[in-house]
């Protein structure tokens, strides 16, 4: 029930309208009556209305003055005017106030009700967002932190669908995780270490939830998240790249401390790029994703930092070229090439000592176990169990070909355990699936994740095969698409607003479309459509 002060000089129209309005619409009751302005702000400094509905020409105080007062009160109350039509310019000066809606006199009560109805209508809104306001103030820490974390997961997997929902909330909440630049950092247990103490696998996420639990404790609670391997991701925010650097690598050495003396095991840490858009950080989690290999190279227990310029890249490269080459192989179940890939990823080793056929030992494990979802934990530790056969009391380096017969019984264990789909798809044809599902539905909010789930293949494996067979990422291509549709919308288009166009290829955040398109075009969307426009008129 909405309150209302009626303010007229007239009793036979304060008693008129205390009688009508709640008839008129039930939301209203005049609960006060004033016969002067004065009298109206006495009644206001006591009680709280809604609405004023107030006659101009009054004695003491008349009804513009007492608009002109109101105006100034917070909270201020909504004010309609009576006004006579002799009276119309000083109704123009009242809407000066902020007054909302004027009536003639005499009053009709069809138009009366519309202005209760378009008063009540404001009002309902208003109360709405004050609610909304009121409750995401109430919020409790944990529930916003649980937002955050769940949008900086969408982020890295590219989920639209759940970016759409959350992007906005976080602006309602008013949290802003990147002020000038930021980058994720990935730490992710050695499990060669795991495997050398003969921790069963099973056991392996109870030190994963250890590993995300002290993590959390040193860093600000919401910059910690999983990602879909339960690697503990870290959002890390500064002023300049150096400075990340400084911060992620003192994190590192502060949760690796931690996790040993609390463990002992070994963590490695893998820093991405640093960009200044939160929407961009897909792009530093895949950085980091490929620096982690490092740990191949030099061993774990380090922290890496993403440089195309690493002396490490070209390595990393290759190894991730071989990897690819042995799912393949796998998939198709071309028993020939990936012996022969199999091997190359053995030369590309730089000792046969023990922790490092170990090292590349379990890479290879959780690379083949990422090609297929299905692949269970017993499939997982029979092929650890088979890398311990190495184990020796004497034996310190296995030779080039021991490592090799091992490995070689590796494969062999996941095709066992391999799904009828390797049987029945090629990558060709899980790729062509992969295009044509981009091409239907980019203007969708889509990820990596819904592809692969969609054609029944991991997101890793089908990340690697796609860049394999395209020449290109998923995510390069997927732009690539937005941004022939998004070119070809503003060309067929010139007036279209660029927001909508945005809408338009699935992108949430205008800024991030112009700044995508940009990067693309090298020029804005809007100088585009201008050129564009240019052109149609030449």
């Amino acid at each position: 029930m909405y309150k209302m002060l009626v303010v007229d000089d007239e009793s036979l129209t304060r008693d008129y309208l205390k009688l009508t309005i709640p008839q008129i619409n039930p939301e209203w009751e005049v609960t006060h009556v004033a016969s002067d302005g004065k009298e109206a702000l006495e009644i206001l400094e006591q009680h709280a209305v809604d609405l004023i509905l107030t006659d101009i020409k009054m004695p003491v105080m008349d009804g513009l003055t007492l608009c002109k007062i109101v105006s100034k009160m917070s909270p201020r109350p909504r004010t309609v005017i009576l006004s006579g039509h002799d009276e119309f310019t000083f109704a123009k000066e009242a809407i000066t106030y902020g007054v909302n809606e004027y009536l003639l006199k005499p009053i009709v009560k069809e138009e009366l009700r519309v202005v209760l109805e378009h008063i009540t209508q404001d009002l309902d809104k208003e109360k709405s967002q004050l609610l909304t306001q009121q409750s995401m103030r109430i919020l409790s820490e944990d529930s916003k932190n649980h937002v955050v974390k769940n949008f900086l997961k969408a982020v890295i997997v590219d989920s639209n669908a759940e970016i759409k929902v959350l992007y906005p909330l976080l602006f309602r909440l008013k949290v802003s995780l990147i002020e000038t630049e930021g980058n994720l950092m990935i730490l992710s247990l050695d499990e060669d270490m795991i495997l050398r103490k003969s921790i069963p696998y099973a056991d392996i996420p109870v030190f994963k939830y250890i590993l995300q639990q002290i993590a959390t404790e040193i860093v600000e609670e919401g910059r910690v998240f999983y990602d879909s391997e339960e690697n503990t991701i870290i959002l890390v925010t500064g002023d300049c790249q150096d400075d990340l650097i400084e911060q992620c690598r003192a994190i590192h050495a502060k949760v690796a401390d931690a996790i040993y003396r609390s463990t002992g095991i070994t963590i490695s840490g893998a820093i991405g790029n640093c960009v200044n858009d939160v929407l961009r950080l897909n792009s530093s989690y895949r950085k980091a994703r490929k620096m982690l290999m490092s740990r191949l190279l030099g061993g774990g227990n380090s922290c890496f930092a993403f440089s195309d310029e690493s002396r490490d890249m070209p390595t990393i490269l290759e190894l991730d070229k071989t990897m690819m080459a042995i799912q393949s192989g796998l998939l198709d179940r071309n028993e020939t090439n990936y012996m022969v890939s199999v091997r190359h990823y053995a030369e590309l080793m730089d000792s046969y000592q023990l922790p490092v056929v170990y090292r590349y030992g379990v890479h290879l494990i959780r690379s083949i176990a990422a090609m297929n979802p299905n692949f269970t934990d017993e499939g997982i530790q029979a092929a650890q169990t088979i890398l311990r056969k190495l184990e020796s009391p004497t034996l310190q380096a296995p030779s080039k070909e021991e490592v090799l017969l091992i490995f070689y019984e590796i494969l062999k264990s996941f095709i066992l355990h391999a799904t009828p789909r390797l049987d029945n798809e090629n990558e060709h044809d899980l790729v062509a699936k992969a295009k044509e599902y981009i091409y239907s539905h980019y203007a969708e909010p889509i990820s990596l994740a819904i592809i692969a789930d969609t054609i029944g293949v991991s997101a890793s494996y089908l990340s690697n095969i796609f860049h394999k067979s395209v020449n290109e990422s998923y995510i390069k291509f997927l732009t690539r698409v937005r941004m022939e549709q998004a070119a070809k919308l503003l060309r067929a288009r010139p007036a279209e607003k660029i927001i909508d166009v945005s809408d338009k290829v699935g992108y949430v955040s205008v800024k991030h479309f112009s700044h995508v398109f940009k990067q693309h075009f090298y020029m804005p969307p809007g100088e585009y459509q201008e050129k564009q426009a240019a052109a149609l008129k030449a």
